[in-house]
């Protein structure tokens, strides 16, 4: 007869997660099971999701705060160490901790940099051909964050071509975008980066 397998509940999962606090006291929790750190325009995220096989596993990502739900740089660990299942987690949460101080981008022990994780997001879009808004959203944001006004203005411009090549009315998400480019077109245009960045930071500081 063949074993049900079990999915794993929000109570275990915050069991498990309690090891992973512990390797990062610097960081603080947020919903529990997930761990965040910020600089300026960005936030850095590693959530530990329950699954249903009965495992668990990590991923990373960047938020841009100064963009409207915009992340990048969404990572999981390779085969070897995506999960652990709990018979497992004594053992092998060392090596879960070790795999996401090498795999994770950025680095999960340096200091959370805007200027690498901007740079760290156009090479992957060079790399993998990613032509999504949410992408280029986050890449005018931190352009203009860090004062690259031409490469951020081409975001602006890229986001109208990719919402353009969709042939549809964009979706509530997407016009919020849309809208968002538009407004950082207008700031840039009209010198006031700055405080078009710091009124959208003021609401999410907490």
């Amino acid at each position: 007869m063949a074993v049900k397998i079990k999915p794993m509940t929000k109570t275990q999962l915050v069991e498990y997660f309690r090891v992973y606090r512990d390797a990062f006291p610097d960081w603080r929790v947020e919903h529990d099971v997930v761990l965040v750190r910020s600089n300026g325009p960005i936030k850095q995220h590693i959530a530990f999701e329950a699954l249903r096989a009965g495992s668990y596993r990590p991923s990373c990502s960047i938020q841009v705060l100064v963009a409207p739900e915009v992340r990048l740089l969404t990572r999981f660990l390779d085969i070897k160490h995506r999960e652990l299942l709990p018979r497992d987690h004594s053992a092998k949460w060392p090596d879960m901790v070790k795999a996401m101080e090498e795999q994770f981008l950025p680095s999960v022990r340096k200091p959370l940099n805007t200027a690498e994780v901007l740079q760290l997001g156009e090479e992957e879009v060079a790399r993998d051909k990613i032509d999504n808004i949410n992408y280029s959203s986050g890449l005018a944001a931190l352009n203009a964050y860090v004062g690259n006004m031409d490469r951020a203005l081409w975001w602006c411009e890229r986001i109208n071509a990719q919402l353009a090549a969709k042939g549809r009315e964009p979706a509530d998400w997407e016009q919020l975008l849309a809208t968002f480019a538009q407004q950082l077109r207008e700031a840039i245009t009209a010198d006031r980066v700055q405080s078009f960045f710091r009124d959208r930071a003021e609401p999410r500081s907490n």
